[in-house]
């Protein structure tokens, strides 16, 4: 909108403010365009190919415009919207200020206990780098960085803000895993797409023994068919999802350790150790742990695997997964499956392909030890699996709840079946048995963890210690 200069040697800014630096001067009665007009008193404007700010006091509407304009419409369509928008800014710009005026009042210990030792550290550094190099900005720095590391220490607790951290994780991992959930899926059902024709024994034993072989032949196809849905999946869940989890562990570990010897038991310790703990969790186990996601993402592209889940509480869950060289307070059976004595589906390690099913399993209060149900969200390579809808009907007769689990675990010794998958009818969904009547799985290779969930606290369960390597055994 073209405006008269009214002054003379007009100062144009590089910014709405007297503060800002001069980027030109504009002479009395040069026309320029108003861009934008600020509450404050300044103008955005061109003039020739520039741009700048000047005092509103300066500057006037010119005289054809004035003519021009209606009093119910004194601006364009496009300044009335650039104001609305600045308007808008002013009022969130000042909702902002309140919220974190309410915030800094609401954690106002906490916030003196920063800044207690910010002053503190950067003090003494200073002086200490004062009196020796004659330059108190080393020392300062170096304080800085002590202060933060003791802040982030305080801050990150298991029961107050690491708990707000990790939902906050959960969250983005929740909203961004959905996509490759499906892919998972895709691959589950696309493994064997004739399962849900064979929920249960409609067929003749004679039917099925034509069937086992000729359905075979078919998985052969289906598995090169699969191999680079099955190659994404693995890089995924192996790679990004174990790797990533795994390492805040590991980090966690470092401003958190539970082993006294490492610095539970006192500041000063604590401080002592943290190089130690840095070089033995994130560099150390953590190389260890992105050799082993690598090595595992082969695996599952040659040996398939797909993500299960395993439903039980807190207390087996850490058990499983933990390692008890880094986490004392576990037993023997840390980083083991024990197999299950249930008379479903044989003796071995259940697993649902649905998270809904192993929700329920976690909050039967018969299966419970603690208040923590849990989900072990796990990958599993079942090899050879029987569904048992196409095995012999005294087979298929030893399922359920009166079945005899022997029975089902000598006919896939026999025939050297890994997995048995059958059709759960009460609960509507397929399960699945690693079997395992010789509690062979002890340190088994066919399922990794890749987190835990907690289904009291709703986030990924941190795992003290970190997650037990499933090959390298330390």
């Amino acid at each position: 909108m073209p405006y008269i200069v009214t002054g003379s040697d007009v100062n144009v800014r590089s910014g709405p403010g007297t503060q800002y630096s001069k980027v030109g001067k504009l002479q009395k009665g040069e026309t320029v365009d108003v861009v934008y007009l600020y509450d404050d008193n300044w103008a955005k404007i061109h003039y020739g190919t520039k741009s700048g700010f000047v005092s509103r006091k300066y500057i006037e509407l010119d005289e054809h415009e004035k003519e021009a304009q209606s009093p119910l419409a004194s601006s364009p369509k496009s300044f009335s919207f650039q104001s609305t928008l600045y308007t808008v800014w002013r009022v969130v710009k000042t909702v902002l200020i309140i919220g974190l005026i309410l915030l800094a009042l609401a954690f106002k210990e906490e916030l003196m206990e920063i800044a207690f030792y910010l002053a503190v550290f950067m003090g003494i550094g200073a002086l200490i780098s004062f009196l020796i190099i004659k330059n108190g900005y080393w020392g300062a720095g170096i304080g800085l960085v002590v202060a933060l590391v003791i802040v982030v220490r305080n801050i990150i607790d298991f029961d107050n803000a690491g708990v707000l951290f990790r939902f906050f994780l959960l969250v983005v991992y929740y909203v961004f895993s959905f996509p490759f959930y499906v892919l998972n899926q895709l691959q589950y059902i696309l493994s064997e797409p004739w399962r849900y024709c064979f929920k249960s024994h409609g067929t003749s034993d004679a039917t099925n023994r034509v069937l086992r072989p000729i359905l075979e032949a078919m998985k052969i196809i289906l598995y090169i068919a699969l191999i680079p849905l099955r190659a994404f999946n693995a890089v995924y869940f192996n790679i990004v999802v174990h790797g990533l989890t795994e390492l805040y562990d590991l980090f966690l570990e470092v401003l958190v350790p539970c082993s006294d010897k490492e610095g539970a038991s006192g500041f000063w310790r604590w401080l002592l150790m943290l190089p130690w703990r840095i070089l033995r969790y994130p560099v150390f186990h953590g190389f260890l742990t992105l050799l082993e996601c690598i090595i595992w993402t082969i695996i599952d592209i040659i040996y398939p695997a797909i993500t299960l889940y395993h439903g039980t509480d807190l207390t087996a869950g850490q058990s499983i997964t933990g390692s008890r060289h880094r986490n004392k307070s576990l037993d023997w059976k840390s980083g083991t499956f024990l197999a299950s004595q249930s008379s479903w589906g044989g003796i071995g390690v259940y697993f649902a392909a649905s998270r809904k099913v192993a929700f329920s399993y976690a909050h039967d209060p018969y299966r419970l030890s603690d208040r923590d149900p849990i989900i072990l969200v796990c990958r599993v390579s079942p090899g050879r699996i029987i569904n048992y809808s196409l095995a012999p009907w005294y087979v298929f007769n030893a399922a359920g709840q009166n079945g005899h689990p022997p029975t089902i675990n000598r006919f896939a010794d026999n025939h050297h079946f890994m997995t048995g998958e059958w059709w759960n009818e009460r609960g509507g969904y397929w399960e699945y048995c690693l079997f395992d009547w010789q509690n062979r799985y002890n340190q088994p290779w066919r399922i990794r963890p890749i987190y835990v969930y907690n289904s009291r606290t709703r986030i990924i369960q941190h795992i003290k210690g970190g997650m037990a390597h499933w090959l390298f055994k330390f």
